[in-house]
């Protein structure tokens, strides 16, 4: 028998109690946060002669957010691709749950996180999301350099969160409420902190995208970071591009 933790995100009274099974967990979190923005920062070379008006113009800073420097498919100077959901703490609960179960085999299945074959779900804690601890992380570099941000606006479906670092073990995980921490950052030059994600005992949960639906535009943000000026983050160009 094998054992893991599921982590649901949802209004109170969507959250399951014990004696269900994983198909309720899946249908819980799909009545949560289903907002996010889609992220992917570039480093510039130094120097750099161009502009993002020039990008944009020349078709290369298109809507699909593929490296305008370096071309289609072009993963250097990536520094970060991600999707972050927009999380609602002030009204969010959190549910964590106990999975055990066989192991799942090789055959994949949708939304099956994480892969054992779910027989028993008991609930663990569930509690309201802003009386977790909080932590900071740096999410925008901090390095000072040039840089390029694609920003997408998204709809999209979360599976239940599981912790990849952690997997699936043989015994049954401890848990406490005390480790699990809502991480908070600057998103460029915000005035307020940003939530980011969650960790438990310092490992970050996943919740694995069953859907996402992207907006039909995107925004390219050229700025500099420079730590010994005030304010670090100075943006230099930002344009909205559409599907051509």
């Amino acid at each position: 028998m094998l054992h893991s933790l599921a982590f649901v995100l949802a209004r109170s009274p969507e959250l399951p109690g014990d004696g269900v099974d994983w198909q309720a967990l899946v249908a819980s979190q799909q009545l949560g946060p289903d907002r996010g923005r889609a992220l992917r920062l570039f480093r510039l070379p130094e120097p750099w002669d161009s502009s993002l008006d020039e990008l944009v113009s020349s078709g290369s800073a298109t809507i699909a957010g593929e490296n305008p420097i370096g071309g289609a498919g072009d993963r250097r100077g990536l520094i970060c691709d991600a999707v972050v959901t927009q999380l609602d703490v002030a009204s969010l609960w959190i549910g964590v749950y106990a999975l055990s179960g066989p192991a799942a085999g090789t055959t994949p299945r949708q939304g099956q996180e994480p892969p054992l074959q779910v027989q028993t779900v008991q609930l663990l804690d569930r509690f309201p999301l802003a009386e977790a601890a909080n932590e900071t992380c740096w999410f925008y570099p901090t390095e000072n350099g040039s840089y390029l941000c694609w920003d997408n606006q998204t709809s999209l479906t979360l599976a239940p969160g599981w912790l990849p670092e952690q997997g699936i073990q043989e015994a049954p995980i401890a848990y406490d409420r005390g480790e699990v921490h809502v991480l908070w950052s600057l998103m460029a030059d915000d005035e307020a902190l940003t939530c980011v994600g969650l960790t438990y005992q310092r490992r970050r949960i996943e919740w694995p995208l069953l859907s996402r639906a992207p907006e039909p535009s995107a925004t390219w943000t050229w700025f500099e970071v420079d730590t010994m000026a005030d304010p670090s983050y100075r943006e230099r160009a930002s344009i909205d591009v559409f599907p051509q």
